[in-house]
């Protein structure tokens, strides 16, 4: 199978966020849930091949059926059944009309650190699998829907929470992993130094390190760095670092009380005002107004911005 990017005769399989929408991951949460059907009605109940970055998509079918190829591998889905779409595995789907479940996204931070907290645990993110969820179908059906429920609902310690189900559910695919029909990963030398990047950004984001200064820890140039991101990932260094660091401050801003010129310091900005102006040029508005909007923290602590 060719690497992303090469040449060849089929059209380059396009890099979303979500499929069909072309705006980038918006909130301060790392976990996006939404009904299986609310996207694939849209669609006639097919979605085209395409692939994630930043992102890892977990799909509870609990009715109907569908056909699911993951990077060229064909598994027909059933009820109860957990399927597995790493970043950047290739995917598309035709579903039956009558299917329903659940859809979680859950963003490369968290699995990042799913991969520290739970090491050999979190390896079952890593492949794509359709997983039978036999006995325990009536259990993840409740863990679902109670993901579900904390992502759609304004709820104290939403963050944590969400935090602790993702972790809950990733044990528990790991105990499954061994019985999944799976192809192997089998990385390339670029998704490995896409992988490590990834990981230096998690440990470094708030230290401002330049994109020099993450290529010379891998080992590459800057350059190299810069054509590996942009084929793998559809964004530049710099601007996969800017993400995390906005990830970052959405955070800060929506579940702490910290002023806004402490989410600056705590994030590596020397300069408040520096950090409303790059939390501005990447948002659209000021971090006063997100912290505003977020409707999970008063701004009544805010000193600028």
């Amino acid at each position: 199978m060719s690497e992303p990017g090469a040449a060849g005769a089929r059209p380059a399989v396009p890099v979303v966020d979500f499929y069909a929408d072309s705006h980038r991951w918006p909130t301060s949460q790392r976990v996006h849930s939404e009904p299986l059907a609310e996207r694939s009605q849209l669609h006639d109940w097919s979605i085209r091949p395409h692939r994630h970055s930043r992102l890892t998509q977990l799909f509870l079918l609990l009715e109907g059926s569908g056909v699911a190829t993951l990077d060229s591998f064909r598994f027909d889905a059933s009820p109860v059944s957990v399927l597995v779409i790493p970043e950047y595995c290739v995917h598309e789907f035709e579903w039956a009309r009558d299917s329903g479940g659940y859809v979680l996204s859950i963003a490369s931070s968290l699995v990042n650190e799913l991969g520290r907290d739970l090491g050999p645990h979190a390896a079952a993110l890593g492949k794509p699998a359709v997983i039978a969820a036999g006995a325990d179908g009536a259990w993840l059906r409740i863990l679902f829907e109670r993901i579900h429920t904390e992502y759609r609902q304004r709820l104290t310690f939403k963050e944590a929470s969400l935090d602790c189900l993702i972790r809950l559910l990733a044990l528990w695919l790991a105990r499954a992993d061994k019985a999944a029909a799976s192809p192997p990963a089998h990385p390339t030398r670029a998704g490995r130094h896409l992988a490590r990047f990834r990981q230096l950004v998690e440990e470094h984001h708030k230290s401002q390190w330049t994109v020099a200064d993450y290529a010379a820890a891998i080992g590459i140039t800057p350059s190299h760095l810069n054509a590996i991101c942009r084929q793998l990932s559809g964004q530049s260094a710099l601007e996969a670092v800017h993400e995390r660091v906005m990830l970052a401050a959405r955070r800060e801003l929506a579940y702490t009380e910290t002023t806004i010129a402490g989410v600056a310091q705590r994030l590596g900005f020397s300069d408040p005002s520096y950090f409303t102006r790059f939390f501005r040029r990447h948002a659209g508005h000021p971090p006063s107004r997100f912290r505003r909007e977020s409707g999970t923290h008063s701004a009544s602590s805010s000193l600028t911005g």
